[in-house]
């Protein structure tokens, strides 16, 4: 067993990448039903799925910027109440970006 790998740090890059995971999958989810919609705008299960999928992909995506700062710039507000850190996380192309 590597020590390394229990340190608290590591905890942190996995609950980073499970909440991440989170919203990829909720993101992919919302995409889908989307364009399923287009063509079947009258199916109401749909859309109720189509409705929670938004709930739960904003709510993952509230918890990321609370904990690691935003994704989006509709979550800076939840990350940046006494200054702008928007420009502060890692961009895409860097480790731990989008």
């Amino acid at each position: 067993m590597n020590i390394l790998n229990n340190s608290p740090q590591n905890g942190a890059r996995t609950n980073r990448h499970m909440l991440m995971n989170r919203i990829n999958q909720a993101s992919f989810a919302v995409d889908e039903v989307r364009l399923y919609l287009d063509t079947h705008p009258c199916d109401s299960e749909a859309l109720a799925y189509f409705h929670e999928m938004i709930r739960k992909r904003n709510q993952a995506l509230k918890e990321y910027a609370a904990a690691y700062g935003p994704l989006t710039v509709d979550t800076a507000e939840s990350s940046c109440a006494d200054r702008w850190n928007w420009v502060n996380e890692p961009w895409p192309w860097q480790e731990g970006g989008c």
